[in-house]
């Protein structure tokens, strides 16, 4: 895949040389209209005679078959990340959500963040996704980040093909629902050890841990003033927030989102994606700190 910037969506959506296709459209749109508005010639008739009309079908209709990518910058790929070193001036966190797609919880996460102007990072697993593919939709129409966080979310040591399984076949529903290409990726449980990370490093994902842990997923559920302690604590810049929008009701996290966002606010982060933070870090000199040991939270 080409490796490109994460900042304009436009650039995602039409990459390379599909972009002369908009251009060409907007620019015959824009001269069809000056020419009726400075010619009195009716709007409609103007398309009719020009076929304008089937230029901007055809531009969307390609334009639509185009996969979305989300790309690992360089220095990056292969690589295991718990946080990162972004420069002084850019205090910035990410937040992001696993197990999703689900009825309820997703929604109610994304409704804060789309009054909150913010875009997070959804690792998603395959068969929720099958089971919900609506939500999936809205979450990627809300502009957010989608990434890969297999298919059945097992701990267990799994073969190099059984791994392989893990991650192609989420990979396939992502682009079968969604029309999505995503090189990030999430380990279940955050283990590092059980044959799922040797897969992703091996193909250049960016394997993404988490700086900050909400808790949101122990056994023991906490509550939402808690999570909020946690989270607001825990927060470094560069840093990576996990808490989860599915894998069951996670109501107590939607209630904390929007109080946790308020107070980092105050504190004078902004909130970032993922392959944005990477964006922001690919320049900065990077001490790793990703860790490497088994770490089974239920991610």
């Amino acid at each position: 895949m080409a490796r490109g910037k994460h900042h304009d969506r436009t650039e995602r959506l039409l990459p390379g040389k599909m972009l002369w296709l908009a251009i060409a459209a907007i620019s015959c749109a824009a001269v069809a209209i000056l020419h009726a508005i400075f010619s009195n010639v009716p709007e409609s008739a103007l398309i009719a005679n020009t076929g304008i009309a089937k230029t901007v079908e055809v531009t969307t209709a390609v334009a639509s078959t185009i996969p979305l990518n989300f790309d690992v910058p360089t220095s990056f790929q292969a690589k295991t990340i718990k946080d990162v070193s972004v420069p002084a001036s850019e205090k910035v966190i990410a937040l992001t959500f696993d197990d999703g797609p689900w009825p309820e919880t997703t929604e109610q996460i994304l409704a804060t963040l789309k009054q909150e102007h913010i875009k997070a990072t959804f690792y998603m697993i395959g068969q929720p996704l099958k089971s919900f593919p609506e939500i999936g939709k809205k979450v990627l129409a809300d502009g957010h980040v989608i990434a890969n966080h297999t298919l059945h979310h097992w701990y267990k040591k799994m073969s190099p093909l059984v791994a392989q399984r893990e991650i192609e076949d989420t990979s396939k529903i992502i682009k079968e629902v969604l029309n999505v290409e995503t090189e990030y990726f999430r380990p279940p449980g955050g283990v590092l050890t059980n044959g799922l990370v040797a897969y992703a490093q091996q193909h250049n994902q960016s394997v993404n841990m988490w700086s900050v842990d909400s808790g949101d997923s122990h056994p023991k559920r906490p509550s939402a003033e808690a999570m909020i302690k946690t989270v607001v604590s825990g927060a470094t810049p560069g840093g990576i927030v996990l808490m989860h929008d599915g894998g069951g009701s996670h109501a107590n996290t939607a209630k904390a989102v929007p109080v946790i966002i308020a107070k980092l606010r105050a504190q004078g982060y902004k909130f970032v994606t993922v392959p944005e933070l990477l964006e922001i870090a690919s320049t900065t000199p990077q001490t790793p700190t990703a860790q490497t040991t088994p770490d089974v939270v239920g991610s």
